[in-house]
């Protein structure tokens, strides 16, 4: 019989410091991997011994930057084309790098689309649809696909890459926001949900980044304000991941966002306003 008194001295198990991983030889899947952080991910994982499995719909893409990454030689890659928006090819990811490796350990959603700049009353259904497929519907499939398999290697880590505007929101990007909002919100209610299955959720929240993002997603704006090297981003998930932290945003200018947006609401309201009408 347990001893209840033994069973409330134990620690809880999101009490308890949650070891450091080791990212050789880890199987990890990452999506949107074609170009961008993803790229630049499964690149800095690679470096560290992992094996990756790179997913997005560009299988060109794909297979040029798994070809670079093992002529490199310190990790491995394959790719695996997928889309995201549709349930049973994002499943059948998760089940061939399980069939070909014998173990799931990492599994980065990544993938993210946005839609033209504008307000919410000048965007149709269909961009709305889009974005919220990509984004947040993509991130519930890789959820349902990849915690069987988590569970079968012993646990690991479930990675949302998120986005600082997951957290502030700014005008005339209402459903990218919303669409990381969601996955925040999903993220921290499944985190609480898997720790007894030995699978950290793990939030990385980056500001902006130079990447092909705003070229390759109807954004129409020019970007006025620096943009962080794609690398440092890549690196900083390296190290989240190796540190199993719980939420990461990565850059001072991020934190600071996320600090005034919690504590002086009206001043950022009026800020955020002001900048995005210059």
């Amino acid at each position: 019989m347990t001893d209840p008194l033994a069973t409330l001295a134990a620690p809880a198990p999101f009490l308890t410091p949650s070891p450091s991983m080791e990212i050789k030889n880890k199987v990890i899947v990452i999506t949107g991997a074609s170009s961008g952080i993803g790229a630049a991910a499964a690149e800095a994982f690679a470096k560290k011994g992992a094996r990756v499995v790179l997913a997005a719909r560009n299988a060109a893409g794909l297979n040029a930057l798994a070809d670079k990454i093992n002529a490199a030689g310190a990790g491995s890659a394959w790719a695996c084309p997928t889309d995201m928006t549709q349930r049973h090819e994002v499943e059948n990811l998760a089940r061939v790098t399980f069939e070909r490796f014998g173990r799931l350990d990492i599994f980065i959603h990544n993938a993210g689309i946005s839609h033209k700049n504008g307000t919410l009353m000048e965007l149709d259904e269909s961009e709305v649809r889009r974005v919220m497929e990509t984004n947040f519907m993509g991130g519930i499939y890789s959820t349902w696909a990849a915690v069987p398999y988590l569970e079968k290697s012993g646990g690991g880590q479930l990675i949302f890459v998120t986005s600082i505007i997951g957290k502030v929101g700014v005008p005339r990007n209402s459903i990218y926001c919303a669409s990381k909002f969601a996955l925040q919100g999903l993220a921290e209610s499944i985190r609480r949900e898997l720790v007894t299955k030995k699978i950290r959720v793990i939030s990385i929240c980056p500001p902006g980044v130079d990447t092909p993002f705003f070229k390759n997603n109807d954004r129409a704006l020019v970007r006025k304000y620096r943009l962080h090297p794609v690398e440092k981003i890549a690196r900083m998930i390296v190290r989240a991941s190796e540190k199993n932290k719980r939420e990461v945003l990565l850059t001072m200018d991020a934190k600071l966002l996320h600090f005034l947006n919690c504590f002086f609401p009206t001043l950022m309201d009026w800020a955020v306003v002001r900048f995005k009408k210059r």
